[in-house]
């Protein structure tokens, strides 16, 4: 199977994906921030083209194949308009559970002043559940001892619970885990990676639980036994890519699906957008292991399964 594009094709500006399975329609899912790339056509490049993003879907019933634009998602966070990224989606008890990122309004201002502090425009977690993906019903907005957290991730601890790693944007960009029972009350535990990093995405593979991430110089592999301690296993290239915000949905015995998003300058006929630099697509490949290390083959993707009723709870 040849590599695989998934496209906005309202604003050229699908970021953030993550995959999920549809129970109701039988089908894949992916959500991503709707940034509205082309906004402002004409005008110079502003910041607020990163914000007023709402969450989008894309959908897929042959097995990731092709993807077809839905529209997006109206998530009774606050009324208004207002800015939704890095949505992360797990299936339990027979619920959907969303952890997204929320910043109120539109703001057009740059997140951080000259003197490198973040601006007041908070980013906040907040949960939200639903039965069929569409309809949401707001749960609480989290407490994680800051007010400038984005890029949730959750995923089940080995030993029981779960952990949510997320990006602190006021202590440097570091990634932090806030753990959990029930998914419903969180508390901050530690700090899972010193320095800049962003877009967290965890897995098994191979034996061992992965973290992938981005980081400054493109993005980034740690491995552990317990999803407490992480290991550093260098870059992973993905091959003619500057690839971001990766999310990875194992799928196989030593495979998995990696997606993330690239920034393409052009929108999703190949043309020009004058807000170039944000215009982005979504792109879907295979991820495998080779000398125990992950490798990203953009060549292929590993197909999806057709029927996946009996996913576990476990994302």
């Amino acid at each position: 199977m040849t590599a695989v594009t998934i496209v906005d094709p309202i604003h050229d500006g699908a970021t953030d994906p993550v995959l999920v399975w549809n129970h109701e329609e039988a089908s894949w899912w992916c959500l991503f921030a709707h940034r509205r790339a082309n906004t402002k056509i004409g005008g110079p490049p502003r910041i607020g083209r990163c914000h007023g993003s709402q969450v989008g879907v894309a959908s897929s019933a042959d097995g990731g194949r092709s993807w077809l634009y839905r529209g997006t998602l109206a998530l009774p966070v606050e009324r208004g308009t207002n800015t939704f990224w890095g949505p992360d989606v797990v299936w339990h008890d027979g619920a959907y559970h969303m952890f997204v990122t929320f910043i109120r309004g539109v703001p057009d201002d740059p997140a951080w002043d000259t003197h490198g502090r973040p601006s007041p425009w908070h980013r906040q977690v907040h949960h939200l559940t639903s039965a069929d993906l569409w309809d949401w019903e707001h749960v609480s907005r989290l407490d994680l001892g800051t007010d400038h957290a984005v890029d949730p991730y959750v995923f089940p601890m080995p030993a029981g619970g779960w952990g949510l790693w997320f990006k602190d944007e006021a202590r440097g960009g570091s990634i932090w885990r806030a753990t959990s029972a029930d998914l419903y009350e969180w508390k901050v535990a530690d700090r899972a990676l010193e320095d800049w990093h962003e877009g967290p995405s965890l897995f098994e593979l191979g034996g061992a639980i992965w973290m992938l991430a981005e980081s400054r110089d493109g993005l980034v592999a740690y491995r552990s036994g317990d999803a407490l301690t992480w290991e550093p296993r260098g870059p992973l290239v993905v091959p003619g890519e500057t690839a971001r915000q990766p999310n990875v949905l194992p799928v196989g015995a030593g495979k998995a699906c990696i997606t993330y998003y690239v920034q393409t300058g052009t929108d999703s006929f190949g043309e020009a957008v004058p807000t170039a630099g944000q215009a982005s697509v979504i792109r879907v490949a295979e991820l495998g292991l080779a000398g125990g290390d992950l490798e990203c083959r953009t060549g292929v993707v590993a197909e999806l399964p057709l029927r996946a009723a009996r996913m576990s709870d476990t994302r």
